[in-house]
């Protein structure tokens, strides 16, 4: 992630091992100003449904009524499921095995609690209530097209136009 940030023009440090991974955010991007920051959350993982892209982890119940998301962005990086699965690519694995979703956080959470809501609404084959613990979240891919490959979102000549 933080090198795709680089190769797209966006100035990106990693937050690791400073103060408490600075509100769950993994990156740190430059805004111009010296004064101002952008948050980014990233999240990895592989989709287990075909036309789904991976948001992460339900931490419980307490997700369906809190914000997931603190940071000003979230990056949701998807390897490829064939890929992933394999485990046998002894380190020639490249970007083109990955897929960048780069969404600001309110729309970031927005998706997730719909998906979350939609997935804990179904009830499971014996009619009981699904848990919601460690369960993994996806959205249609066709609904988070529009933030595959956004780095535009995060660029520094971007950010004075109010995207945020």
């Amino acid at each position: 992630m933080y090198a795709k940030c680089w190769m797209h023009g966006i100035p990106a440090y990693f937050t690791g091992g400073l103060r408490n991974n600075f509100a769950g955010s993994d990156l740190i991007v430059e805004t111009g100003n010296q004064r101002e920051k952008l948050w980014v959350q990233v999240k990895t993982g592989a989709p287990t449904i075909k036309d789904q892209v991976y948001l992460t982890q339900c931490a419980g119940d307490d997700d369906l009524h809190a914000t997931k998301f603190e940071s000003d962005f979230v990056v949701f990086v998807n390897l490829q499921t064939r890929a992933a699965l394999k485990h046998t690519h002894q380190g020639e694995l490249g970007f083109e095995h990955l897929s960048f979703y780069i969404v600001p956080a309110d729309q970031a959470n927005a998706i997730y609690l719909r998906w979350l809501r939609l997935e804990h609404e179904k009830p499971k084959r014996d009619g009981s209530a699904r848990k919601l613990g460690n369960m993994a979240v996806h959205a249609p891919a066709a609904e988070m097209a529009q933030y595959r490959d956004a780095w535009r979102l995060l660029s520094p000549a971007n950010l004075g136009e109010g995207i945020l």
